[in-house]
């Protein structure tokens, strides 16, 4: 009886610390989400927006939205954990930290000048705005015009915003604006409507030129009237070959698998209503899908992209893990409780001791009859107790009970000794 109270005692302890670990490790799904997105009136800001509005309309969740200067700002924020998710563009160097989430879309290479410029030639030794320091545009702008015979030491760069960039050019402070951004951009199509603008043509293989000393892009086309400017009328008047590359919806490589599983099946699943917010999500898709991914795919997602639902021991190995560590502790306390338990019944077991000793010690001083008779059933009573404790389980039957059982015989002995010898 006993042994299971103590065994119920120490099933409740470890079920309690079972359970308490449980519901401490068990923490909510993420509930806020910080997105990086871009500059004001930029496609960027715009999809992010997108994505918040369709997200918190859905979900018991608050998206933040953070204004940058686009893809290079983006993965140093999410690189440092100032934001959990950001638009970049595929072609963008970021650190082993990032990870790919889906695709949204494909920005292309724009290039916009006076109406009376007429070839790319006419940009050598002139002033070239191209987009602003932490953007995505630098790279693969220059990456483009010295593929078109434009070195970087016979251009004046200006980094600045597009906004910034195109009012230069308007003001004939710079001689073109390069942006690389998605098609139907609202700024530069408000630009082009303001007349004696358009978009410059770069060459019909210009991808092809570029792609070898350039990776992550792909062939592009602005097509004819992509900028409407009046009534039947836009621009460019004939599609424009160009280099595209795909805007990457990234995160950090520590966001939990759970979430993003969550988040890509939320986008794929909910694709209609981000359409409508924004057209350009039109074109989302898997990272799978690309010929080259410039950031591994976040397990998470792949769980998603796979169609594999996470296994039992994939989606709960975290919470596996932890319970196994809380048993073992457990197991360890639980061995400790015994040992204390043990130690209070060898405690118990110590004043019997002490009475068999004294009453040893007794005899070997030499009693009378009398004093001896009263010693028997005191021994006796001994006895008596400690077996039926010992029946109670109130005693443990470890080395300290045999050795009492032995002095408890011994002393039995000598009080049989000292009545025999008083009755001869």
């Amino acid at each position: 009886m006993k042994t299971f109270k103590i065994s119920s005692v120490v099933v409740l302890f470890t079920a309690v610390i079972v359970l308490g670990g449980y519901f401490l490790m068990d923490t909510p799904s993420k509930k806020k989400w910080i997105i990086s997105g871009g500059e004001p009136n930029s496609k960027y800001n715009e999809v992010a927006l997108s994505l918040k509005k369709i997200i918190e309309k859905k979900n018991d969740l608050v998206i933040e939205i953070q204004s940058s200067s686009g893809s290079k700002e983006n993965l140093t924020r999410v690189s440092n954990g100032i934001a959990d998710l950001c638009l970049v563009q595929n072609d963008i160097e970021g650190d082993e930290k990032i990870r790919s989430i889906a695709t949204l879309y494909e920005e292309v290479l724009h290039v916009i000048v006076k109406e009376d410029t007429t070839s790319i030639s006419e940009l050598s030794g002139c002033s070239i705005s191209i987009g602003p320091k932490g953007g995505g545009t630098e790279n693969l702008a220059l990456a483009t015009l010295e593929q078109l015979g434009i070195k970087r030491k016979d251009i004046s760069c200006r980094k600045e915003s597009l906004q910034s960039g195109l009012l230069a050019l308007k003001n004939g402070k710079t001689k073109a604006v390069c942006a690389v951004t998605g098609i139907g951009n609202l700024s530069i199509k408000q630009f082009l409507e303001e007349g004696g603008h358009k978009l410059l043509f770069l060459g019909k293989d210009i991808s092809e030129n570029t792609k070898y000393v350039y990776p992550y892009i792909h062939p592009a086309v602005i097509p004819s009237g992509a900028y409407p400017i009046s009534p039947g009328k836009g621009l460019p008047e004939n599609k424009i070959p160009t280099i595209g590359t795909r805007v990457v919806l990234a995160c950090q490589n520590n966001l939990s698998n759970d979430d993003i599983f969550w988040l890509t099946h939320f986008i794929a699943e909910n694709k209609a209503s981000l359409v409508r917010s924004h057209p350009l999500l039109a074109q989302m898709g898997s990272p799978q899908d690309l010929n080259q991914i410039q950031f591994p795919i976040h397990e998470g997602a792949e769980l998603h992209y796979d169609r594999n639902e996470p296994s039992f021991f994939q989606e709960w190995s975290e919470t596996i893990g932890l319970i196994l560590s809380i048993l073992a502790i457990a197991w360890g306390a639980t061995t400790t409780i015994r040992q204390i338990i043990l130690m209070r019944l060898k405690d118990s077991l110590d004043k019997y001791f002490e009475k068999v000793d004294a009453i040893t010690s007794e005899l070997i001083d030499s009693v009378d009859e009398k004093r001896a008779k009263e010693i028997a059933k005191e021994l006796h009573d001994i006895r008596r107790e400690t077996t039926k404790k010992l029946i109670a389980e109130e005693l443990a039957t470890d080395d300290s009970f045999v050795i009492f059982q032995r002095q408890l015989h011994t002393a039995q002995q000598l009080v049989n000794e000292t009545l025999r010898k008083r009755k001869i």
